[in-house]
């Protein structure tokens, strides 16, 4: 991305929560955040710095948008949200997760807080991340590339295996491989065995994933080598779980081989 945005947006009426949420954020990843308290504020000061946010924390009830309004203002504007509320509902969250926000967050005690600014860490090192989709449906391939870009992942596709593989051996950096079982030419069974003949689990992470829900499936693709393995259809919230916890466990590993060979 040529101009990456570099700061953070609090739209939270409780004024101790959005200094919190702040003074975190800039005292533990030194992101420069700027803070509001009304939808009114928040649209002043968007307008002309659109390009300027990572993501936008907000709060679901403020006193001029009490409805939920903030959130699809907020993407309107090209923002990217992390939800925040006080109270849990089913519907609620159902609503707001058929949205293109990043998560959704109840406001319960200083763990939720500290995950919020968890997220934040993650999508801003998301921009030197790389993800491949293989997949020969076109649909499946553009419905996942849409939501791991959502975190600001870079994502590269490919229809079948022979194809991934020419990506990887030409880009030697990806993080993590998404890949279907059935497909055409070669599955993804025998796809990962390929990739775990160059690469570890450490190295690069790989899920699998199949519209059969069989434990045989699932069975052969991870004793095939893939780190972690999910049916569709799939909920949104899960799917960024196993990739965050994959793609860390990847960081984590190059970290620690980078601190190795620097000695």
């Amino acid at each position: 991305m040529a101009n990456r945005p570099t700061k953070v947006i609090v739209i939270e009426d409780s004024q101790s929560l959005n200094d919190l949420l702040s003074k975190s954020i800039h005292s533990q990843l030194g992101i420069e955040v700027d803070s509001v308290k009304s939808l009114h504020e928040a649209i002043e000061l968007i307008v002309p710095n659109r390009n300027d946010y990572i993501a936008a924390l907000v709060d679901l009830n403020l006193p001029d948008a009490q409805n939920g309004e903030i959130v699809d203002a907020v993407i309107c504007l090209g923002i990217r949200p992390i939800v925040l509320t006080g109270s849990f509902s089913d519907d609620i969250h159902d609503e707001m997760l058929e949205k293109p926000i990043i998560d959704y967050v109840i406001k319960r005690n200083l763990n939720e807080v500290q995950y919020v600014i968890d997220m934040v860490k993650r999508l801003k090192e998301n921009f030197d991340r790389k993800v491949l989709v293989v997949d020969d449906s076109k649909t499946s391939r553009t419905l996942i590339k849409s939501l791991l870009e959502r975190h600001y992942l870079n994502v590269d596709t490919a229809s079948t295996g022979p194809e991934a593989l020419d990506l990887i051996n030409e880009n030697q950096d990806y993080d993590l491989v998404v890949t279907d079982f059935n497909m055409p030419e070669m599955s993804g069974a025998e796809l990962i065995v390929k990739i775990r003949n160059n690469y570890s689990r450490n190295e690069l992470a790989i899920i699998g994933i199949s519209s059969v829900g069989s434990g045989s499936i699932s069975i052969q693709l991870l004793k095939s080598g893939a780190n972690d393995f999910i049916s569709r259809p799939f909920l949104h919230e899960e799917f960024y779980c196993r990739v965050n916890q994959n793609i860390d466990t990847v960081s984590h590993y190059k970290l620690l081989k980078n601190s190795e060979n620097s000695k």
